[in-house]
């Protein structure tokens, strides 16, 4: 393959971190209820996970600067996966607010390396036609996801949200592994603090 990444893999990367803030909200009642918890508590989980968004949006880009695109790409999913199991498995609030947290940080990489990455590879009329399509994803998963997130959770449970982000979120990063290329070709000096 070319340094042509598919436009289809960098919108998933790019939806995957709004897709997985809104599609717990409609459980958050539940949450209430299953770790007898008062409902500030709970809200933790979307603030929280805000929280890890905007740190982990500081970071990646300087760092895919430094390394690579590719390498901090899939490191952030790896994360996102990782903090996805710890939300599914989660034993008590503060693990599932941790478990979030983790996840945040990580998914957030696929929202910044996502444009940066169609920033490498397009020229200026294309680029801005890319991230055009990006950005529409990015605003439809949350229209989507509370949805599923309360079909899920009425039906099979809270825990099913986690199975599904962490279903798409393997497969988002399996194909990422497989199909993305490096594409920053001008890596930064080696000295970050110069």
């Amino acid at each position: 393959m070319s340094r042509q990444a598919p436009l289809g893999l960098l919108v998933a990367v790019a939806a995957i971190a709004p897709a997985a803030l809104h599609m717990p909200v409609p459980s958050l009642p539940l949450l209430a209820v299953v770790f007898v918890a008062p409902a500030g508590a709970v809200q933790l989980v979307l603030t929280l996970f805000l929280v890890g968004i905007a740190v982990g949006q500081l970071v990646y880009g300087p760092v895919s600067d430094r390394f690579g695109r590719r390498p901090v790409l899939i490191a952030g999913l790896a994360l996102f996966l990782a903090g996805t199991v710890v939300c599914g498995l989660a034993w008590s609030l503060p693990m599932l607010i941790v478990g979030r947290v983790i996840e945040a940080c990580g998914g957030c990489a696929g929202m910044v390396l996502g444009r940066a990455i169609v920033r490498d590879l397009f020229d200026r009329e294309r680029s801005a036609s890319a991230i055009a399509t990006i950005t529409m994803a990015m605003s439809l998963a949350p229209s989507i996801s509370p949805a599923i997130g309360a079909y899920l959770a009425q039906w099979v449970g809270w825990r099913a949200d986690f199975a599904l982000l962490g279903a798409l979120g393997a497969a988002v990063l399996v194909l990422t592994a497989a199909r993305l290329e490096e594409t920053h070709r001008n890596p930064a000096p080696a000295n970050l603090c110069a």
